[in-house]
């Protein structure tokens, strides 16, 4: 990345060429199994009652899995590295991201059950959400081949499911002027380790809270930057992003939706920010892309299948000018 910027700008989006061959987007972590259900009305955990279904879907779960698609459909080709597991619903996973044209050879299986996530909606703003972990294997302790995950990169996507091994990747992509792109929403054992190693942060209220833990928001992305980030954007929910690259701060309200399902919205964010940045858009175009693009992910159930075509959330983003 060069120091004057995140990447040499262009003036608007309309006049953005597709390049003759895309840029490749590398996401790199475990990839786990989303399963989403829209219920008639979702029953409270403790109530026994165990609903009635109007719609299910499987797809890989949100984290690098969701980004790199997004980022595919906005432009860019895919490519996974990391870890799934190897039960039936795994199986699905890898199929389908054979099918949405993702490079999934680097994908190594690991043993017992998947990491699983169901997620169920009602039209009436209900949302109850059960995890399964899969085995607690020690992931971290196996190492990803660097050199071919990031053979031809133009970027690589993080989030924090393997946070030692992803340090390890990302201090390689560093060394090659590969951007590091890192989405951190939570925190989990070792994630604050990589803040240093993004060139770009991603992140959460709830992260901020936990990196820096100032009252006022300016403040609290100014701290996170001198972590090491050249640049940080928050996500707010419904309430849209604020971003501070150098001296620079941008904020973007969010776009009204209805929404109906929320799951993996900052994943999508993550994957058409990065798309945006590789087709060379300006910071706050980049966090206005991202943002559309969340937002109209919320409309569909499941956040693979909510992934919006770039027209449309570049529809939405010139509809407010």
């Amino acid at each position: 990345m060069r120091s004057a910027g995140l990447l040499p700008l262009r003036c608007d989006p309309a006049d953005t060429e597709p390049p003759v061959s895309p840029p490749i987007v590398v996401g790199v972590g475990r990839v786990g199994v989303a399963l989403s259900a829209l219920a008639v009305r979702v029953p409270e955990a403790s109530s026994g009652d165990a609903g009635e279904l109007a719609a299910i879907a499987v797809s890989p779960g949100p984290g690098v899995a969701v980004a790199v698609r997004t980022a595919a459909v906005f432009g860019c080709a895919g490519r996974l590295a990391g870890w799934v597991g190897t039960d039936g619903l795994s199986a699905l996973v890898r199929a389908t991201l054979t099918q949405a044209g993702i490079d999934a050879a680097l994908l190594r299986p690991c043993p017992g059950g998947s990491r699983a996530e169901l997620v169920t909606v009602d039209p009436q703003g209900g949302r109850l959400v059960q995890r399964a972990a899969g085995d607690d294997l020690d992931l971290d302790a196996l190492p990803i081949d660097a050199e071919a995950a990031l053979s031809g990169a133009g970027a690589l996507l993080l989030d924090d499911s393997l946070p030692a091994a992803q340090i390890a990747v990302a201090q390689r992509a560093r060394a090659r002027g590969i951007p590091v792109v890192i989405d951190l929403t939570a925190p989990t054992e070792g994630s604050s380790e990589l803040v240093a190693f993004a060139d770009v942060l991603l992140t959460s209220e709830r992260m901020l809270a936990e990196l820096a833990p100032r009252r006022d928001l300016e403040g609290a992305l100014g701290e996170l930057v001198r972590l090491g980030p050249r640049a940080v954007v928050v996500t707010l929910g419904a309430a849209g992003a604020v971003g501070r690259h150098g001296g620079e701060l941008v904020e973007v309200p969010g776009y009204p939706v209805e929404t109906l399902d929320s799951t993996g919205a900052g994943s999508v964010f993550h994957g058409a920010f990065v798309a945006g940045l590789l087709g060379e858009l300006p910071f706050a175009r980049c966090i206005e892309l991202a943002s559309a693009a969340a937002a109209l992910s919320c409309q569909v159930l499941g956040a693979w299948d909510g992934v919006p075509a770039r027209d449309e959330a570049m529809a939405l983003v010139a509809g407010r000018r």
